[in-house]
Parts: structure tokens; sequence; C-alpha cells
């Protein structure tokens, strides 16, 4: 009888293990069970679908469910809820949308469950939306179609990336938009001087946006009735709009694995080995629910990007399958945002991260022209952090306007990788073109500048 794999999860760990696994035991039976009604969908597109960028939901697709079934022999299930793992019987139990049960067998399990909504108080309000998965999307996108091209109010809650890009979905729609972020400042995963160059980007709006009203330290602690849609109790007063969107933040979703006896790390996800392993054996975790190692530091890290699930999921599916052993060597952190006219982007570690982290911190921030100067101005900000003793560098962060930024967080990402120092990147044989990229990048400046 041939072994079966099964995958709980099937957006990008869960499809991705579900690949690598098919591909390496071509015999084995491999199922997908996914909850929601679609499966290997990029879920990092819905915030351009709701702004109308993306024509609509199926164009996140990867594949049609149907050719993961028929030519790649993966038993792709939706509509599957999975409500318990029982690992001594090796089985999971499934619950559709008709409440009916079913035991599903499997030989070894890869958990990829994602994250969730941390939810607020009164998060059933018929007003309040979300749009980190497709079926949330598609209710945020039909109540905006219901409700036409009017203007109006809207309240985002949460300045982390999504809820920048939900941000400036809105705004493209034609509403008036409030963003109430909890902390100090937007984008809690960049420092506070970077993340205000964004910040600036948004309140100014542009061609075809209206600026977005941002306010700080606005924590929302109730949702309130309104007369014509939303009130939400926050540290900074009281706030309505016609409606609101949630991007406060997302939670590892563990409960399963938890029922399970899965242990959970430090950060509260998953604890994996470098083979996505878990304590359970014949169980592992990929994407969002799991844990990695940040490559810097070492320690625990919880860091829920798509890459990272695409990465992890293949980890996880080729080791499913006992095929040679897979290992994943960490996570940076790297991520870019394009919005509001502008992109901004980070990779290892922050500067208040580095310096909790127990390094001898040094940092140089420049501003630097991304072509020859006679080709005119094209310029980004961008912060080196590195170690002061040993010269190796720690993390980037940049802000700049559109095609400026990627090069150099590419860049930046594999010097933090291969563990330059300073003067290693200073040297850095980099390509020059004085219509795309000066002498001296802006990165190889602000290594010669550490230096000084």
């Amino acid at each position: 009888m041939a072994e079966r794999i099964v995958i709980i999860g099937g957006v990008a760990a869960g499809m991705s293990a579900a690949s690598r696994a098919r591909r390496i035991a071509p015999h084995a039976e491999v199922v997908v069970l996914e909850r929601g009604p679609a499966a290997a969908y990029g879920a990092c597109g819905l915030p351009a679908f709701v702004g109308g960028q993306v024509p609509n939901l199926d164009a996140l697709r990867a594949h049609p469910e149907e050719f993961f079934r028929q030519q790649r022999g993966i038993d792709l299930r939706t509509g599957q809820d999975v409500v318990e793992i029982q690992p001594g019987r090796r089985r999971v139990v499934t619950k559709d949308g008709a409440g009916r049960e079913e035991a599903t067998a499997f030989d070894r399990l890869v958990l990829a469950t994602g994250a969730a909504a941390v939810g607020l108080r009164g998060d059933d309000h018929p007003r309040l939306f979300r749009a980190n998965t497709w079926e949330q999307a598609a209710r945020l996108e039909a109540y905006l179609r219901q409700r036409g091209s009017r203007g109006g109010r809207a309240v985002v809650i949460g300045a982390g990336y999504i809820g920048m890009e939900i941000s400036e979905a809105l705004a493209r729609r034609g509403l008036t938009v409030r963003l109430l972020e909890a902390g100090a400042s937007v984008l809690p995963s960049l420092d506070a001087d970077m993340a205000e160059l964004m910040a600036t980007a948004a309140r100014r709006g542009g061609e075809q946006l209206a600026p977005v009203e941002i306010v700080n330290l606005a924590r929302v602690e109730a949702i309130l009735p309104a007369p014509q849609g939303i009130g939400l109790a926050t540290s900074a007063g009281t706030v309505e709009a016609e409606f609101a969107v949630d991007a406060s933040g997302l939670a590892p979703n563990v409960g399963l694995a938890a029922g399970a006896g899965v242990t959970r790390g430090l950060t509260g996800a998953i604890a994996v080995d470098e083979r996505q392993q878990t304590n359970v054996p014949g169980i592992f975790a990929a994407g969002d629910c799991a844990e990695s190692r940040h490559r810097i530091t070492g320690a625990p890290a919880w860091i829920p990007l798509g890459a990272v699930a695409n990465q992890q999921g293949r980890v996880a599916g080729q080791n499913a399958a006992n095929g040679p052993v897979a290992r994943y060597p960490g996570v940076l952190g790297s991520l870019v945002l394009s919005a509001f006219g502008w992109e901004a982007g980070r990779t290892g570690l922050g500067l208040e991260q580095a310096e909790r982290a127990g390094f001898a911190v040094g940092v140089e921030r420049i501003e630097a022209n991304t072509v020859a100067g006679y080709r005119g101005e094209r310029r980004v900000t961008l912060k080196w952090i590195f170690d002061r003793q040993s010269g190796r560098g720690l993390g980037m962060q940049v802000v700049g306007p559109p095609g400026t930024t990627l090069a150099r967080l590419h860049a930046a990402a594999v010097a933090l990788t291969a563990g330059l120092r300073r003067d290693e990147i200073e040297h850095l044989d980099l390509a020059y073109a004085p219509e795309v990229a000066p002498v001296y990048d802006p990165l190889q400046i602000a290594a010669h500048r550490a230096g000084r």
C-alpha cells in the first residue's frame, strides 16, 4: 500500500510541500486539506486586488486547482476544516461545510496552518473587514462593489506593511482613509526614522491618491455601535467611519498543533529543527505557523513572509517524503513594500534588535543617488547597521522611489548571509552604468563611511 503524506493548509507553504513531496515520492499519496474555498494563490497580492490593480481573485492563483489534481497527482481538497490531529492513531479528522466529519490516515504529516488575525473585541461587526485570506478579500471587495464609487471614510487598523498596502488600495478607490497604529510609528519592522519616510509619502498622497491621515499611539480597545457605520474606541479617542479594515496583526495558528502535543517555541510558533521536524516523529511544520532561526543572532524567530513559507514548505515536503535530507538555514527577514509611490525594504536586524542582541552597534545612514549625477536624480535613503568590533554587517534598510531598493536589498542579503565585513562590501565588484547605477553604489558608500 502506498504511503500517504497529508498536508494541512493549501497556500504558500502547504502547496510547496505538496509539490516537493510529489516530486520526491512519485508513488506516494499526497493529500492537501485546505479549510478555505481556494488554494495555491498569492496571498501577498490581496491588497492589490482590493485596490483594483489585480482584475480578479483568480489572477492570484499559481495554477488552477485541477492542475494540481490532474497534472501533479496531488489530492487537493478544499473546504476541509481539520478539527483534530490524532498522532497516536496517525490520522486527522476533518469537517466539511455540511458538518460531516471524516478521518484521513497519514504516514507523515506537514502542518502549514499559517497565521491568524489577532482578534478585536466585537470583531463580528458587519462593517469590520480583513484582507488576509481569499474569503476575507472577497467579502471586502463585494462590499466595496455594492457601495459603489461614492466617497466616504474608511479606517484601517494597524500600519504594518499589509495596513499600508490596504490604505493605499482604499485611497485608490476614492475613499478618505484614516490609518490607526498602536505604536509610535508606521511599519514597526523598520526603524522609526526610516518608517517616517513612508509615513510622509502616505500623508502626501499623490496622483489620484488622496492623502492618508495617520494616527499613532492609537490602540483599538473596543468596537462600538455607530449610527451609520462602525465606531472604534482607541487610546487616542473615539473614531467613527463607514467601515474598518483590521490589519492589526497576526499570530501563528497553532491550536491544532498544540492539541496534538506539538511543542511551541519561544516565539509562540511551532518549534522545528532545520529539517522542519517537530517534536512529534513524522510531523513537520512550515510557513507562518512555524518558528525559524535568525541567521544573524542564531535565536528563534517568527517572521511570517511568503518567501520564507515557500522555502520552508519545500524542505518540509522533501523530508516528509523521505528524500535526501533537506535543511532550512534560517531567515534574515528580508522584505520590500511598494506603496504611495515609494518603496521601503529591510533585511537583517534593525537598530534596536541589534542592540538587544548585544552587538557593539554602529550605524551609517546616508542619502545617495542611484544614477550618475548627469543622468538626473533618483535618491535613496539607506541605513547600514554593523558590528563595530568585527566590521560584520548586521542589517540594512532602504527607502526610495520605485526601482531603487530591490537590487540593494538583494546585495545586502547576500552580504549578510556570507558574513562579509565592511571593507569587503566596500570593494564589491558591482556593475556600473550611468543611467542605472553610479560608480559607487549607496551600499558601498555606506560601508566606506562606516570605516571612518
